[in-house]
């Protein structure tokens, strides 16, 4: 299926959805689980946020079919278009220094960026 099918563009657009989607895909490599979805914006905007993530950008990813959330648990996994949205994500992972500032979350653990790995 075409990305424009499903809104691909849509799906990223903003930076809350943007960044809770390559943190999932962050959390895949290192086999942890999904981040907590209510986590990607500064203190100042909690509440906001909070009610921005619940309210708009979670169903919105959930109708969209690129994850599944369970609004009840609050449980966050893939959707059935994850996987035409991935190769994207990846690229955008992989040139997050060509990206401007605040674009993508920080790595988190011990992963390291494909850009910053030593070939062995």
């Amino acid at each position: 299926m075409a990305p424009s099918d499903f809104g691909i563009y849509e799906a990223l657009v903003h930076p809350y959805r943007r960044r809770l989607l390559v943190a999932m895909l962050d959390a895949d490599r290192r086999d942890a689980p999904y981040p907590d979805p209510l986590e990607f914006a500064p203190d100042a905007e909690e509440e906001r946020h909070r009610i921005g993530m619940i309210h708009t950008h979670l169903p919105k990813l959930d109708d969209m079919g690129v994850i599944q959330w369970d609004r009840e648990t609050e449980e966050l996994s893939k959707g059935p278009r994850w996987d035409d949205l991935e190769p994207l994500l990846r690229w955008m992972d992989e040139n997050r220094d060509e990206l401007p500032e605040g674009w993508l979350p920080e790595p988190t653990g011990d992963w390291t960026p494909p850009n910053a790995r030593s070939e062995s």
